[in-house]
């Protein structure tokens, strides 16, 4: 399961919480409900932060990904209400395997260190690009970027491998209607995400996304993957 999808269901506008916490549901075409991600997003007194998301496979897809488990976590500083982060990590394991990869910013340098975990394999490497947020801060920074609605370019570690590039667009009339209608739903903010890479067989993994009142994804849609339709991700609790 490309977690990148559950990932991007974080959106939030809220930062002055101590805690918040959201369930998302994610079926996948005639497999109904593929998977399960538990989301945290904590902010602490000495203004430090803490994301940390854990999908897990379920029913069918679980007995085919050999029980797949992945958990995305980014730590960091909050500065002017702006998270930054200085590790983001990203851990998939399954019954038989597990991997770990470790981003280290150093910001004043502008570069990031990747770390790679393996059973007994370790490596640590420059990354191939400097990246000033994470996807996961990213998305929880995305209220300064709500604001004047302009369709911009946004650069991430965690991001596609090349260069980080997730594209983010405001559909406006006629496109407005279409992704209502996908989406079903009616109010909110509503806008597209194109994640640049390959995600299952979506080209440039295009992602419709709503938000309600206070900032949280309602529902966001990966569309026309394989064979089978959409993956759909929606909050449940």
């Amino acid at each position: 399961m490309k977690t990148i999808v559950l990932a991007l269901a974080l959106l939030s506008q809220i930062l002055s919480a101590k805690v918040i916490s959201a369930t998302y549901e994610v079926s996948y075409g005639i497999f109904q409900t593929m998977g399960i991600a538990d989301a945290r997003f904590e902010t602490r007194e000495d203004d430090t932060y803490s994301i940390r998301i854990e999908a897990r496979t379920t029913g069918v897809a679980k007995f085919l990904t050999n029980n797949r488990i992945e958990t995305y976590e980014s730590h960091g500083h909050i500065i002017n209400g702006v998270l930054i982060p200085q590790k983001y990590i990203k851990i998939r394991r399954t019954d038989s395997k597990k991997t770990t990869k470790i981003y280290t910013f150093d910001h004043p340098n502008k570069t990031v260190w990747r770390e790679s975990i393996q059973s007994d394999e370790w490596d640590k490497v420059k990354n191939e690009f400097y990246a000033g947020e994470d996807v996961l801060t990213l998305f929880f920074n995305f209220k300064n970027y709500l604001k004047n609605r302009q369709d911009r370019a946004f650069y991430v570690i965690g991001g596609n491998r090349k260069d980080g590039r997730i594209d983010v667009t405001f559909p406006k009339g006629d496109s407005l209607k279409e992704m209502k209608e996908t989406l079903e739903l009616d109010g909110g903010d509503f806008l597209k995400v194109i994640l640049n890479d390959r995600i299952f067989s979506s080209a440039q993994g295009e992602l419709l996304i709503n938000l309600d009142s206070g900032g949280l994804c309602e529902k966001a849609i990966l569309e026309d993957v394989l064979l089978f339709g959409d993956i759909v991700g929606k909050r449940v609790r």
